[in-house]
């Protein structure tokens, strides 16, 4: 459990009913966030998650207290997308909330001053794991992100996948590397990066 938000601490709840919010809505695998609400004052309550693919089942996460102004708050890092809903007193019960994850992809390059013509690898991982999954190097061409080669991710730690490439410079460029969402986690991209050739 986390600090409640003082947003949280701010809500009237109404007895019998519970309120539900999360924070950020988007997180890049790994980081967390804040599920929040109100509900009646000191009053058990319980976390449920439903993972992708969303079949309805709501499994128990967390339990917890709320406090004397009915606020409580749980802090979440699920590795996929996932759905939350807050159990209160009774048959109380909130709505539901939805937390979507995004691929975590790293970049490095083997040089960010190639010479003319010669080719730059670009390395990095993808977490969580998506062995057999594909890496889009790609490059800013009038203003919009082209791919110009791809890479199949390969084994690297239980929860990584990591990929290695080499790319031809000839110009100066900005590029990063992109891996396309598949239900469970949205679209990741690394960290744009500057070639300046010589």
């Amino acid at each position: 459990m986390c600090a409640v938000p003082a947003a949280a601490l701010a809500a009237k709840p109404s007895p019998g009913t519970v309120s539900i919010a999360i924070a950020p809505t988007t997180v890049t695998f790994g980081k967390p966030a804040t599920v929040s609400g109100t509900t009646a004052a000191n009053t058990p309550v319980t976390l449920r998650a439903d993972e992708f693919p969303y079949d309805g089942s709501f499994t128990q996460v967390a339990k917890s207290t709320s406090n004397a102004s009915g606020a409580y708050a749980f802090s979440v890092t699920p590795d996929k997308g996932t759905h939350y809903r807050v159990d209160g007193k009774g048959n109380a019960r909130s709505a539901v909330a939805a937390l979507a994850v995004r691929w975590r992809v790293t970049r490095q390059v083997s040089t960010r001053q190639p010479a003319r013509g010669t080719r730059v690898r670009f390395s990095g991982t993808v977490s969580p794991a998506h062995t057999g999954g594909t890496a889009e190097v790609q490059k800013l061409r009038a203003g919009v992100f082209k791919t110009v080669k791809t890479a199949v991710l390969v084994a690297a730690t239980p929860t990584s996948s990591s990929y290695s490439v080499r790319v031809r410079v000839r110009r100066n460029g900005t590029y990063r590397v992109r891996v396309a969402g598949d239900g469970a986690r949205i679209t990741g991209r690394s960290r744009r990066v500057s070639l300046v050739v010589h």
